[in-house]
């Protein structure tokens, strides 16, 4: 029979761990050097939505970014003028955004 219960917990322990949520860095503006100067913290990504973060570069600088959950997203690179905005999605893993 403790046979039987450590099966249980076990499979009960791999469900808890399968229906965790998403977790993503928040930040609202991020510096040129890669430092948080807005509001910073964590975000728990809802049904839909992934990590997501946002970087704006210029002459191949970063002139700033941000991260959040995002229901609206896409991974890929648009030049705007002289600026060169890269966009990133992901929802392999918690913490998957992080610049």
């Amino acid at each position: 029979m403790g046979k039987h219960v450590l099966q249980l917990l076990l499979v009960l322990s791999l469900l808890v761990m399968s229906l965790q949520a998403l977790t993503c860095i928040t930040c609202d503006r991020m510096n040129s050097r890669r430092i948080c100067e807005g509001k910073e913290g964590c975000c728990q990504a809802r049904p839909g939505e992934k990590c997501a973060s946002f970087i704006t570069l210029k002459d191949g600088k970063i002139q700033f970014g941000s991260q959040r959950c995002a229901d609206l997203c896409f991974t890929g690179t648009v030049m705007i003028g002289d600026k060169t905005v890269k966009m990133n999605c992901c929802n392999n893993k918690s913490f998957c955004n992080k610049l």
